[in-house]
């Protein structure tokens, strides 16, 4: 290893040491304020999502409807009943060692879907060049995203662990493990089992039946080893009434909804769906048939690529289905795209090391123009109204089915 290459790691290490600690003491910050010895300190206006499930967790100890926990700042606990229960831990500690605990937890599981993402793309597209611009790049291109999600606490850095993983274990075989793995991905914000269409594409299923029983065990019987069977179902009822119901209605008709603002609301800027950036652009009324539109088109469009290409493009396709499964469901907050980290991981590769040349230009152009669409989420809020992040993404998808089309070439 030459001696600048050596110094560009330490440099980058030390770099990203220093920004994941000033960031977790700023997560803390926003998660006050508190009182130490009668001094106070923290955020006068608490700026934290994951008080919301620490009242949760509250809620389970207490014996009252979870549905019914919020914390200071209004916002209601949003998620199925089991991760209720996962979060009663947290909810026994003191708002500031809960907060850190679940950042250094946060953190951790970012860093070890970068090796999972990382060692994807060695073993799978047989890259052997050098893997430090793999670790680097991507994270950086999602930087705005995983930085808004560790700030306030999200459960995103859990989510991308669990999507990663299961399809991490279904590369490697091991059908089991990435199912429970896929399916802790599903009962936690749902909308992950779009992705089950490809396995079953596939016809692989172990890895369905695998994340299909994961789903009823996490749904059915932990939960109402809790709360009581009857109970536990009325929280699944409550959950869809409340949360996926409305989600999944025409705006006009979720505008009276408690969550609306929270939530359902396609005008928060943050939300950068096919659906909320075209009601945002044009019209709320043709938003959702020309995102549906849009959806089966990128459907039919990979089934295409996959049938002509007799599965010789899995991994580039395989990421294009975790574009396509955030750009067509109606919520999808700017902190869900850090899930880009391993179709970002394979387009890089692409970038530096395929042979194709066609492959390399259009993976280089896609990544100019997702780190452009970064660039201006960090921005005004004017730009994130048109949705620099779902046309950024949609070019990155454009890349890698590309790059899946040409793989027998």
């Amino acid at each position: 290893m030459r001696p600048n290459s050596t110094l560009l790691r330490t440099v980058t290490l030390v770099i990203a040491v220093a920004l994941f600690v000033g960031l977790g003491i700023s997560t803390v910050y926003r998660a006050g304020p508190y009182t130490f010895a009668g001094k106070r300190w923290g955020s006068p206006i608490h700026r934290c999502d994951f008080t919301v499930d620490t009242a949760a967790g509250a809620a389970v100890l207490n014996g009252t409807d979870i549905y019914d926990a919020h914390n200071i700042r209004g916002w209601y606990y949003i998620y199925p009943p089991l991760f209720a229960v996962l979060m009663v831990p947290f909810a026994l500690l003191p708002t500031f060692w809960a907060s850190l605990v679940w950042y250094v937890l946060s953190v951790i599981l970012v860093a070890w879907t970068v090796w999972m993402c990382v060692s994807l793309v060695k073993t799978g597209l047989n890259f052997e060049g050098d893997p430090f611009v793999l670790y680097v790049i991507p994270p950086l291109l999602v930087l705005f995203p995983l930085m808004s999600a560790l700030a306030r606490g999200q459960t995103t850095p859990v989510l991308l662990w669990l999507s990663t993983a299961g399809l991490f274990y279904a590369w490697k075989g091991q059908d089991w493990r990435g199912g429970v793995c896929f399916a802790g991905g599903i009962l936690l914000k749902v909308f992950p089992v779009v992705l089950l269409a490809y396995f079953v594409w596939r016809k692989r299923w172990r890895f369905v039946a695998a994340t299909l029983t994961s789903i009823v065990i996490g749904a059915l019987i932990v939960p109402a080893a809790v709360y009581g069977w009857q109970r536990n179902v009325d929280y699944l009822k409550e959950w869809v009434s409340k949360v996926g119901k409305p989600a999944a209605e025409m705006e006009s008709k979720r505008m009276d909804n408690p969550l609306y603002e929270q939530l359902l609301s396609t005008e928060r800027t943050r939300n950068q769906s096919f659906e909320a950036v075209l009601a945002r652009v044009f019209r709320a009324d043709v938003a959702r048939p020309v995102a549906i539109g849009l959806g089966l088109a990128m459907a039919a469009a990979m089934l295409w690529v996959d049938w002509r290409t007799h599965g010789k493009g899995d991994m580039p396709l395989q990421s294009a289905g975790v574009l396509w499964m955030l750009l067509i469901i109606p919520i999808s907050w700017a902190h869900y795209f850090m899930l880009l980290l391993l179709p970002l991981t394979v387009l890089v590769m692409m970038a530096v090391a395929n042979d194709d040349r066609v492959t390399k230009l259009a993976a280089r152009s896609a990544l100019i123009l997702y780190a452009v669409a970064g660039l201006a989420l960090g921005g005004s809020k004017s730009l994130q109204f048109y949705g620099p992040l779902c046309w950024g993404a949609l070019g990155v998808w454009v890349a890698l089915l590309s790059a899946a089309r040409r793989s027998d070439a």
